[in-house]
C-alpha cells in the first residue's frame, strides 16, 4: 500500500485575530514548538517515518504595527524556527492584510488588490532579509484565495501555496469579523480539488493544461458532511453540486485539528476522504496552538491509523511528489522535478 502523505503545518501568530497594539501576545506560538517538537518522535515512532512539520510565519504590515518590527515574532522564536529548520522542517510564509483607519478598529482589507498584492511582495522582503532566502511556501490569511495571488507568488519565486480550504462556501469579511466593516468577500471553493494541482491561468480553482502556472495548490483537506439530518447539510450540498456541474453533490467540511469534534468523527473524516480520491493525502493547518487537548486528539487519531496504513508527515514538496506519484494521473518524476524546488 502506498504511502499517505501529511502535511501539518503550524501558523505562527498573534494569539487573537485582530489584537490592539500593546495587547497582542503570542505565546501559543511557544507552547506549538514546545508540544511539535515533544511529539516529533512519538510521530516517527508510529509511521515508521521521519517527521517534518511546517511553520508558516507572519510578518506582514499589521505584525509591524503591533510589535515595532515584521521580524518580531521571527526574533522571538528564532531559537526554534532554526531548530525546525535543522529538523527538515517547512518555514514557509503566512500574510494577513488587515489596516486601522483612523478612529476605527482593525478590520481586514482584501477588497484592494493593489494593496494586497504589496503585503505580499513586503511579506517576502522581510522574509529574505530575515532568512537569507525567498519562502518556497506560503498561505494567504483568513481563508483568503485569489488567481492574482497564486500569479503573485509564482513572480516571486514561491513554488507552493497552501491558502485554499477546498469546501467552503463563498463569504464577506465583515461576516467573518463582525463590527469592524472589513472589507472583501472570499470566493466560493466549494468545488475545487482536495489533492495538489498546478492552476490554470485563467480559473486557479482549477487544474491547468498547456496553460497551467508553474506553483502547486495545496488545499486544505475536507471530508464529505455527515450531518444528514441538518437542513444546512442539504443546502450547501445542493449549492456544491451547482458549483460543480454536479460533479460533487455533498457538501463537505474543513478538517481543522482544533475544531471541537465529536466522538469518532475525526476517524470517520479521514476515513471518508483517504476512501474517495485515488490518491489518498492530507493537508491540515493549525492557527498557534490554541486548544492544544483538540490537536493532541487530531494527531492521536493520525498515529492510530497508521498502524492500518502507511503515513508520513511530510514538507510541501514531499506532499507533492508523494501525493502525485500515486495519482492515476502522476507526472513523470523528472517533470515533476522540474516543477518543484529542491530543499
Amino acid at each position: 500500500m502506498s504511502i499517505v502523505p501529511i502535511h501539518f503545518g503550524i501558523d505562527l501568530e498573534p494569539d487573537t485575530p485582530l489584537p490592539e497594539i500593546g495587547n497582542a501576545p503570542f505565546e501559543s506560538i511557544g507552547f506549538a514548538f514546545r508540544d511539535m517538537f515533544a511529539r516529533r518522535q512519538e510521530i516517527a515512532d508510529c509511521t515508521r517515518a521521519a517527521v517534518q512539520y511546517g511553520w508558516y510565519v507572519r510578518m506582514d504590515g499589521h505584525i509591524e504595527k503591533l510589535y515595532g518590527s515584521r521580524h518580531a515574532i521571527a526574533d522571538r522564536y528564532q531559537s526554534e524556527l532554526e531548530a525546525a529548520a535543522a529538523a527538515g522542517d517547512e518555514i514557509g510564509m503566512h500574510v494577513h492584510v488587515m489596516e486601522k483607519p483612523e478612529g476605527g478598529v482593525w478590520r481586514a482589507n482584501y477588497a484592494d488588490r493593489a494593496r494586497t498584492e504589496d503585503e505580499i511582495e513586503k511579506s517576502v522582503e522581510a522574509y529574505e532579509a530575515f532568512f537569507g532566502r525567498k519562502p518556497r511556501s506560503a498561505r494567504m490569511g483568513d481563508m483568503w484565495a485569489q488567481g492574482y495571488c497564486a500569479e503573485k507568488f509564482e513572480a516571486l519565486g514561491i513554488r507552493y501555496d497552501l491558502s485554499l480550504e477546498s469546501g467552503l462556501r463563498a463569504q464577506g469579511f465583515g461576516r467573518l469579523y463582525p463590527g469592524t466593516n472589513s472589507k472583501g468577500v472570499r470566493q466560493s471553493l466549494l468545488a475545487m480539488p482536495v489533492v495538489p494541482y498546478q492552476p490554470s491561468r485563467s480559473e486557479f480553482r482549477e487544474p491547468g493544461g498547456d496553460d497551467a502556472r508553474d506553483i502547486w495548490m495545496i488545499p486544505l483537506s475536507s471530508a464529505k458532511r455527515s450531518d444528514v439530518y441538518s437542513p444546512g447539510y442539504w443546502i450547501m450540498s445542493a449549492a456544491t453540486a451547482i458549483s460543480s456541474g454536479f460533479k460533487r453533490n455533498t457538501a463537505r467540511m474543513v478538517l481543522r485539528p482544533q475544531t471541537q469534534y465529536q466522538p469518532g468523527e475525526v476517524q470517520a473524516a479521514l476515513r471518508s476522504l483517504f476512501g474517495e480520491i485515488d490518491n489518498p493525502c492530507a493537508c491540515l493547518v493549525i492557527r498557534n496552538f490554541g486548544v492544544p487537548d483538540r490537536v493532541h486528539h487530531f494527531i492521536d487519531v493520525l498515529c492510530e491509523m497508521a498502524k492500518e496504513r502507511q503515513m508520513q508527515f511530510v514538507r510541501p514538496d514531499d506532499y507533492v511528489r508523494l501525493t502525485m506519484a500515486q495519482s492515476q494521473h502522476a507526472i513523470a518524476p523528472s517533470e515533476l522535478q522540474k516543477k518543484s524546488v529542491a530543499q
